[in-house]
């Protein structure tokens, strides 16, 4: 018999497998492969061995463990373009190293034509550079498999309100990447208070996979939980306003910076962003990469952050500012004085 033929059968067991999760007797195996008793038995082995499929016997029946395995996965050309711009997009927010990403990325990049795969290597050497934390990919292994096995995990967890961990039997929901901060988060009910709460995956300082089960409700929806967030946070919103000076306007209009954003254009070319946003602190960060080109206009403790933000600043840069509040529309006006004469200063 060829080795083609065998691989063949070889699929096609994995495939008939996957698609019975009760599980398939040894006998009904042979005779939807029309091959004898012992030669199933050789390529269960095989499949075990070689393939490395994780397969299980239960009651007289063999089936495959779907929780921590999936079946082969074709990709069109294009479907893979998708993956390969996804990859380089979270590497610019991964800090740490991820074997189980790397594994993922080479078997693409092998499958990948020219010229496209010659790029693979060199994402792949930027994946392996960053810095390995086994014990949190263990971590966040763990709670993959609690997630899919809908299994309760008992934690250590480190608030940044504590000195010391404190244990949680957590019932995961979602987990959520966050873009500003780096971090991985994982939406969780906490078992003993009975709330859904978000834990950061570094604070995590222990973490067992008990044997309890748990179903997550019907009526929870990851996306309406994170809806008004800006990437992971999601406590009350509020309206957020920025005005936008017209050289970055159109850089403004170009994306959907969040889905409850609306764009409102002025006379002078400017644009006001309005947006019914959670974690203030998160979107700050965003509207301070824009620097002077945005200005914030609502809410008002928002705004007042960014005054204490820019006399905190002028102090570092040796700049004193003169602060007169305006009652014209509730606004604040901050006038920069420059103290040293900077350009004097500058070599």
């Amino acid at each position: 018999m060829s080795r083609l033929m065998k691989l063949g059968r070889l699929q096609r067991i994995e495939r008939i497998l996957y698609q019975n999760p009760q599980g398939l007797t040894i006998q009904r195996l042979a005779e939807l492969c029309d091959v004898s008793i012992r030669t199933i038995y050789r390529d269960i082995k095989d499949l075990e061995q070689i393939f490395e499929v994780p397969l299980t016997r239960e009651n007289g029946r063999w089936k495959v463990l779907r929780t921590s395995y999936l079946p082969p996965v074709k990709f069109s050309l294009h479907e893979a373009m998708g993956l390969f711009l996804s990859y380089r997009l979270a590497l610019r927010y991964m800090d740490k190293q991820n074997p189980d990403l790397e594994e993922a990325w080479s078997k693409i990049g092998n499958v990948m034509p020219e010229p496209i795969s010659r790029f693979f290597p060199e994402t792949l050497e930027e994946i392996k550079n960053k810095p390995l934390d086994r014990e949190y990919n263990r971590t966040v292994r763990t709670l993959t498999s609690a997630w899919a096995e809908g299994r309760r995990v008992r934690i250590q967890y480190l608030s940044s309100r504590r000195s010391t961990p404190k244990e949680r039997l957590i019932e995961p929901y979602f987990m959520q990447p966050s873009g500003i901060s780096h971090a991985l988060y994982v939406i969780a009910r906490d078992v003993e208070i009975d709330e859904i709460r978000t834990f950061k995956v570094q604070r995590i300082k222990d973490i067992e996979l008990t044997d309890e089960k748990y179903e997550i409700p019907e009526d929870f929806d990851a996306l309406e939980f994170l809806k008004n967030s800006w990437t992971i946070w999601s406590d009350e919103p509020v309206e957020v306003k920025v005005k936008f000076s017209a050289r970055v306007a159109s850089a403004v209009k170009e994306a959907i910076w969040h889905p409850t954003q609306e764009i409102k254009e002025e006379s002078d070319g400017s644009v006001i962003w309005t947006g019914k946003v959670s974690g203030i602190l998160e979107i700050s960060a965003w509207i301070r990469s824009w620097g002077a080109e945005a200005e914030v206009l609502e809410p008002k403790s928002l705004r007042e952050f960014f005054v204490n933000d820019v006399q905190k600043l002028a102090k570092i840069y040796g700049l004193s500012l003169t602060e007169s509040a305006s009652k014209q529309e509730g606004q604040c006006t901050v006038e920069i004085q420059d103290a040293k004469n900077f350009a004097h200063e500058t070599p």
